[in-house]
């Protein structure tokens, strides 16, 4: 198996020797935590992939979710779970943009309230 081109930035780390040390170090520590969290076993296989797409999902990067997408359905999630996920992620995202609104008129109401 060919190993996976370096990006353009992780090439361009390369020109500073101790940042792409860390840069090794780094990579190899998130590759190792990255493969203990999918490994460990307190949550079965379908729902390790229902959580693992409904955080690619809150990222918003196609490429994860396409990923993390036919790793679920491989695992037997079915297109009313995959879209019922799909529906929570969406509700989470309006509330987190609605949050500030509701705050900045909350705290508003708060000091039109206090006098002097």
């Amino acid at each position: 198996m060919a190993a996976a081109q370096q990006s353009v930035s992780t090439q361009l780390i390369q020109l500073a020797p101790t940042v792409g040390e860390h840069h090794s170090t780094f990579s190899k520590s998130y590759q190792d935590f990255f493969a203990a969290v999918f490994d460990h076993e307190a949550l079965d296989p379908k729902t390790r992939a229902a959580v693992a797409l409904c955080a690619a999902l809150m990222q918003d990067r196609e490429e994860t979710v396409r990923s993390f997408l036919a790793a679920a359905k491989r695992l037997g999630l079915k297109n009313e779970e995959i879209g019922q996920i799909a529906g929570i992620v969406e509700a989470m995202k309006l509330d987190a943009l609605q949050r500030p609104a509701v705050q900045a008129v909350a705290s508003s109401a708060k000091k039109a309230n206090t006098c002097c």
